[in-house]
């Protein structure tokens, strides 16, 4: 006689966040649908077989609430930020903060909290395609932009060859983000793009290969366009100097 015994699992793991504060930034006047960023949380529970470990996100406040209280909108599955509506305005409202929520089962189970600011830029400062350093990441496991993308952007600072951050963008919709650097900021130096591609595959649901991505490159003439786009997979990625 064969006894099989199915051992089932209990949800006694809540989600645990990525991060206690996200930081993202976005246009003034940016229109509904652009991403702004992507939170990330994660669960120790089983989320094969079960719910258990299946995590949804939510908007549990938004301050100030101006012009409107909802003025983002959350994908429950991959965590991914956007607007909700238009009315952004750095003038009256420079940065909002959202309190997110992670439950799991599927949203309603256990919960956990984490706050995200976003900070609005005035229209006109950094806008996409008229800074002198730009990036555009594209997922080429689906062949579309790779959307809530975090990068970083620091500079190599001597004595000591400490990096020095200048800059945190995430991806919009079609991949790109505003400028790292402004028409007449840019140095002649060392920098470096830190692309966070494992919380990207992480919110996708797929594992990748490298936890991150960095590309240094070198900058000698700061009056010359510098693009530096980037092609993931959770297992490759490709760059190159474009213009």
């Amino acid at each position: 006689m064969e006894i099989i015994i199915t051992v089932t699992d209990q949800n006694d793991n809540r989600p645990v966040f990525t991060r206690a504060v996200f930081h993202g930034s976005v246009q003034e006047g940016a229109k509904p649908g652009t991403s702004v960023l992507r939170v990330l949380a994660t669960d120790a529970d089983d989320a094969v077989s079960s719910s258990n470990g299946v995590v949804s996100y939510s908007i549990l406040s938004q301050v100030p609430d101006k012009p409107q209280p909802r003025m983002f909108t959350i994908n429950s599955r991959s965590g991914l930020l956007s607007v909700a509506v238009p009315g952004l305005a750095a003038e009256l409202v420079p940065e909002y903060t959202l309190e997110i929520q992670a439950a799991d089962q599927e949203g309603f189970g256990l919960r956990a909290t984490a706050t995200a600011r976003i900070r609005v830029q005035a229209d006109g400062t950094s806008e996409v395609g008229k800074g002198t350093l730009t990036t555009h990441v594209l997922n080429t496991a689906t062949g579309l932009p790779a959307a809530g993308l975090g990068v970083r952007l620091a500079q190599l600072q001597e004595p000591g060859l400490q990096w020095m951050e200048l800059a945190h963008r995430h991806t919009d919709a079609d991949g790109r983000c505003q400028p790292f650097l402004a028409q007449g900021q840019a140095k002649a130096g060392t920098y470096k793009l830190h692309f966070e591609t494992a919380e990207y595959w992480q919110g996708l649901g797929h594992t990748s290969f490298y936890p991150f991505v960095e590309v240094v490159f070198i900058i000698t003439d700061p009056a010359q366009k510098l693009h530096v786009p980037l092609l993931i997979s959770p297992y490759s990625y490709t760059t190159y100097r474009g213009s």
